[in-house]
């Protein structure tokens, strides 16, 4: 006997291959859409945790600034003291460097051939000014200047005749640097040399 199949078998296989078809492809679809969820929600994470690392590393930066600031603050102080320290051993040198001259004038001025008027010393200018019997005691006077180490470049700027108490004598005007010695030890030396 023969049968005859009246049934769409053909359409019912497409039918069945496109319900397939359309299954897998929405399975796909939300597979795709379950791992660009993850995605975002791992971006998100990710940005969550960036930004709360930004605004930690910014309250960090404000902090650290202002320890940035005080330093440098410390920093111009400690320069102004050591300026107010330099200026202050200058002054100390400047004043020991008066004493010294004051003693070196002192010392190498002859008693009785010669005697001074006046001594004015401005920064590193020192000028004496005095009487002499004659101009061989006023070059051996300032010949004995030239060994002080704290006088230098000593010259004569004026020697004239003037009369004082009925005697014709020298009356004269001598200038010259003043310095510290360097501590060379030929310096030292001298300067040891003179004291004793």
């Amino acid at each position: 006997m023969i049968y005859i199949n009246l049934l769409p078998i053909k359409e019912i296989r497409e039918r069945e291959r496109a319900y397939h078809q359309l299954l897998a492809f929405a399975v796909g679809f939300l597979c795709l859409l379950l791992v660009l969820g993850g995605v975002g929600v791992f971006q998100a994470t990710t940005a969550a945790q960036l930004n709360a690392d930004l605004s930690r590393l910014q309250n960090e930066k404000h902090k650290y600034t202002r320890i940035l600031n005080q330093i440098k603050k410390f920093e111009q102080d400690r320069a102004l003291t050591e300026k107010k320290i330099a200026v202050i051993e200058e002054l100390k040198k400047s004043s020991a460097l008066t004493v010294h001259i004051l003693d070196e004038v002192a010392r190498l001025t002859p008693t009785k051939r010669l005697w001074l008027k006046s001594l004015a010393q401005t920064g590193n200018k020192l000028q004496l000014t005095g009487m002499a019997l004659d101009n061989r005691t006023i070059a051996q006077y300032m010949d004995d200047l030239k060994t002080s180490p704290y006088i230098n470049e000593v010259s004569l700027q004026n020697s004239t005749l003037a009369k004082y108490a009925g005697r014709d004598l020298k009356s004269f005007a001598i200038s010259c640097l003043v310095s510290v010695p360097d501590k060379t030890p030929g310096k030292t030396d001298k300067i040891s040399a003179t004291k004793q």
